[in-house]
């Protein structure tokens, strides 16, 4: 019965439905993957529109678009430039490693706190007063080892 169907040709319009269906189900289906099926799929739609082709050819047509347009599809749409992505992603503190900031309050036994831009954070280090320059060296968690800057390090 099925092979009845396709005696001839299959009909552009069930091409165009069938790729429509498909970049519609990309919505639903996460990872840029059906879109190239419904992209190959209305190609063929279109081809058939204009040149007669058995229902075999058409299909064999619409695999090779498909695997063509996928294997493109990926090469433009995956970065190579981010392999490793951010290796201080989940390292918040390990960023300002090396970097020199000025205390708003003192470090009193070894605790305190150091404001970096909008964030607050927790440091351990020698007792400083207010105003001094101290230099990241270090992380343990969420806490930032410092340490006193040298005369030569600018906040």
């Amino acid at each position: 019965m099925l092979i009845e169907l396709f005696q001839n040709s299959v009909e552009p319009w069930v091409w165009f439905a069938s790729g429509l269906v498909l970049i519609g189900l990309e919505l639903a289906v996460p990872g840029s993957f059906l879109i190239w099926f419904g992209a190959a799929a209305l190609v063929v739609g279109a081809l058939v529109a204009y040149f007669d082709m058995d229902w075999r050819w058409q299909l064999v047509l619409w695999g090779v678009l498909s695997v063509s347009f996928l294997l493109i599809g990926r090469r433009l749409t995956v970065k190579d430039d981010d392999k490793e992505g951010d290796p201080h992603l989940n390292k918040r503190g390990s960023r300002y490693q090396g970097r020199v900031f000025v205390l708003k309050q003192a470090l009193a036994h070894g605790k305190g706190t150091l404001e970096i831009g909008d964030s607050i954070w927790r440091v351990n280090g020698p007792d400083l007063p207010a105003g001094a320059h101290v230099k990241v060296v270090g992380q343990e968690g969420t806490t930032l080892i410092v340490e006193a800057a040298s005369e030569g390090e600018e906040a």
